[in-house]
């Protein structure tokens, strides 16, 4: 049976997949979380990108069998440089960042935070702005009230290191594109999306997996299908 590990995106812990962990229980799958460890309250202690690839790596390594990563925005990231483990044979990428090896999310943001993005007073820490706006758009506002309070701190050098590695050839790629995204233009999911084995448009803001779970739920039981397929 494969596997499901669900990685979050910046600033956020694995409560943010509730929706999506339920409509996949639904479904009859088998999904876990990770935390990254460069997202936190306590920026003394916050992790870096590099930490957040050995977590989702030991994750991987606790399931037996294969596995199907998926991965929301920065989430994606780490996700990519842990899909070179050998029991990978899928990821999922939830309106995430697919960046080349080499560059960092501060290089894709043009070199430097925005000046709506706080930091935290040891400078160890960044939220994004206008979380609400940006990261929940067209997310139900009863919601978004009660995920406001649960963001934690992402660590600067998460943003800073550039991505390490990508997944093989053998890794099957499906890419979620959420058309209506305030914080990751469409079209440049579009543009990474382009070497995916699949894409999925869903018409959402930069959550989708909060506000259209049954579509990411369905992207991504389509990809351990597809995964499945080719292992038997």
């Amino acid at each position: 049976m494969t596997t499901i590990v669900l990685i979050p995106g910046a600033m956020h812990g694995p409560w943010v997949f509730e929706p999506l962990l339920a409509a996949l229980s639904e479904r009859g799958a088998t999904a876990v979380t990770v935390d990254l460890p460069s997202i936190s309250d306590d920026t003394a202690t916050i992790g870096s990108l590099t930490d957040d690839v050995d977590a989702i790596r030991s994750a991987v390594a606790r399931v037996e069998g294969p596995v199907v990563l998926a991965a929301h925005s920065y989430g994606g990231v780490p996700a990519r440089a842990a899909a070179a483990t050998d029991s990978v044979r899928g990821l999922v990428m939830i309106a995430a960042f697919a960046l080349p090896v080499g560059v960092s999310l501060l290089d894709a943001q043009g070199g430097e935070f925005p000046p709506d993005y706080e930091r935290s007073a040891d400078g160890r820490g960044v939220k994004i702005g206008d979380i609400a706006e940006t990261i929940y758009s067209g997310v139900a506002p009863a919601v978004v009230e009660k995920a406001l309070p649960r963001v934690q701190w992402q660590s600067v050098e998460s943003f800073t290191q550039p991505a390490p590695a990508a997944p093989g050839p053998d890794v099957t790629i499906t890419t979620i594109i959420a058309t209506e995204d305030k914080a990751l233009p469409a079209d440049q999911q579009r543009q990474w999306a382009e070497s995916s084995d699949a894409r999925v448009a869903v018409a959402s803001g930069h959550s989708p997996h909060v506000s259209h779970p049954d579509a990411v739920a369905d992207a991504i039981l389509d990809t351990v299908r597809r995964v499945e397929a080719t292992t038997r």
